[in-house]
């Protein structure tokens, strides 16, 4: 297996974990608004009230309700999409280089892993695996 191999298949993980998360999130609607201090689901007939709100009852600040509004089931899943595309648009060649990363006339500019799977790794290089030399 090479480094790339490696990173991507850790990479491949991640991103099913967190899709696993969001869709069991999904279960009270893909979508979330934030209002008056909750978080309510896009589709009320699946659940009619909140489905978070503040401590002890009490409003979220603005703040904090449009950041996990923001970032609800359907932005998740539409962005781990995405990232896989990005996985998938830098396969490694025959001669061990990104094909996307050496796509300039043959000459050789970036070693594998690339500078943009290490990115997208280093954006999640708190998770458990992560390996120092992917770093981009």
């Amino acid at each position: 297996m090479t480094a790339t191999d490696d990173l991507t298949v850790w990479l491949g993980g991640v991103l099913d974990r967190i899709e696993q998360r969001a869709q069991a999130a999904a279960n009270h609607g893909p979508t979330w608004r934030y209002s008056d201090g909750n978080i309510y689901p896009s589709d009320t007939s699946r659940h009619p009230g909140p489905i978070a709100t503040g401590t002890y009852g009490g409003g979220l600040e603005d703040a904090h309700g449009e950041h996990i509004a923001g970032n609800d089931p359907a932005h998740v899943l539409h962005r781990i999409a995405i990232d896989r595309r990005i996985i998938a648009a830098h396969p490694i060649g025959e001669h061990g280089y990104c094909t996307n990363c050496w796509a300039d006339g043959g000459v050789r500019s970036v070693d594998a892993p690339c500078p943009t799977l290490r990115l997208l790794a280093a954006a999640h290089d708190a998770e458990p695996g992560y390996r120092p030399e992917w770093k981009p």
